[in-house]
């Protein structure tokens, strides 16, 4: 992304109104959407104004102990399992999620950084070939192909690019599945954006294969 900053070498104190893709104010506010807040009790988790519509965080507020599959307070942001889902939760309160994992005996898990290792072309930083090669074995060891790993690329670019550089966020140390997300709610349709949240959900939850 170095042609980026190039742009900005002319006038270090860029207009707030400069956007790569002329993206509108309403959207830019969009894209940088909360992801809620959470409270956390003795023995469940409260989120409340969750923005991704097709998640059962979006209908129901709270999630009791046995409802949780695990935890990972560790990711930035921080996240559990429901089932076959996600649920992103505010990273001001990774203390406090880690005490209640253990009070409560809920299995903690450091997933990997599997959209990260997607997205990294669209960060505020160089992209070498180098690292497209180490990226794409990672990613190759969760069962993503090469095809696969082009295609979502191709599919998020201009919204990332808009996420990252239209906000003026100006990412360099890495995104996660909830960043592609609030990406790509503001471009895609209701039953769009359901299709992609699925598959996001399921790139998100694969294992690592072992081979025989």
């Amino acid at each position: 992304m170095e042609f980026i900053k190039r742009l900005f070498k002319i006038n270090k104190r860029p207009s707030d109104s400069w956007t790569m893709f002329s993206t509108s104010k309403s959207e830019v506010n969009e894209l940088l959407v909360s992801a809620g807040q959470l409270t956390i009790g003795d023995d469940f988790l409260k989120i409340e104004n969750y923005p991704f519509e097709p998640s059962i965080a979006y209908r129901q507020n709270n999630f009791k102990v046995n409802q949780i599959d695990d935890i990972d307070f560790k990711s930035c942001p921080p996240t559990f399992r429901f089932e076959n889902e996600l649920i992103f939760l505010t990273s001001e309160k990774k203390v406090e999620l880690e005490e209640f994992a253990k009070k409560n005996n809920i299995m903690t898990v450091e997933r990997p950084m599997i959209w990260g290792w997607i997205l990294e072309p669209f960060l505020d930083t160089g992209f070498t070939q180098e690292t497209d090669k180490r990226l794409t074995k990672l990613l190759n060891n969760y069962g993503l192909t090469i095809d696969q790993i082009k295609s979502l690329r191709t599919e998020v670019e201009t919204q990332m690019l808009k996420y990252n550089f239209d906000t003026m966020l100006w990412e360099w140390g890495g995104f996660d599945a909830s960043d592609v997300l609030r990406a790509m709610r503001t471009k895609y349709k209701k039953d769009e954006f359901e299709d992609f949240y699925k598959r996001v959900m399921k790139i998100a939850l694969l294992i690592k294969r072992i081979d025989k």
